[in-house]
């Protein structure tokens, strides 16, 4: 019996991108309402809102529409230190009552390299008629899953940030 015996258990995913710009346009794509509804589980064709209140405590919401159906991201801005650190939670009402956390770490590498790190933390819920062995894959799968997604909305973030330069600020 005592294989069931899991209890929810914390993924995370951690990953780092290189950015050819300053610091302060990547803590912008992060906080700016022109920049995320580009790139941040949404985008210009399918958004349908938008709203950020990007300040210690404030709340951000994003909706998305693809295929007809509506799909809420939301969260709250924990802190913010502007041009090196955003933690902020996420979360899709819809699909869950919890709320995951983000933290990106913001720093020049070197001038005109701007290096990130982001680590988003998720709570795997456990379900009793899984063995432990089952529970670890699941986890996995969970994980690799989740930093395929955020890999995918860091290209189009960098494409979001070429755009942006190539087009001085016409976005």
């Amino acid at each position: 019996m005592a294989k069931y015996n899991i209890e929810n258990d914390n993924v995370q995913v951690q990953l780092e991108r290189l950015f050819k710009v300053e610091p302060e346009l990547v803590y912008q794509a992060w906080t700016e309402q022109q920049f995320l509804k580009r790139w941040f589980m949404t985008s210009e064709r399918t958004n349908q809102s938008i709203t950020i209140d990007a300040r210690e405590e404030g709340k951000y919401e994003i909706v998305d529409v693809r295929k007809g159906k509506a799909n809420r991201v939301q969260g709250t801005f924990v802190t913010l230190e502007p041009h090196d650190y955003i933690e902020m939670t996420i979360g899709m009402p819809e699909l869950s009552d919890g709320e995951d956390t983000i933290q990106v770490e913001i720093f020049e590498r070197e001038a005109g390299i701007t290096q990130m790190l982001f680590t988003y933390s998720a709570i795997v819920p456990k379900e009793r008629r899984l063995t432990q062995l089952e529970y670890k894959q699941k986890k996995k799968e969970y994980h690799d899953s989740t930093a395929h997604g955020f890999e995918m909305l860091f290209d189009r973030l960098q494409e979001t940030i070429e755009d942006y330069r190539e087009n001085y600020k016409n976005i």
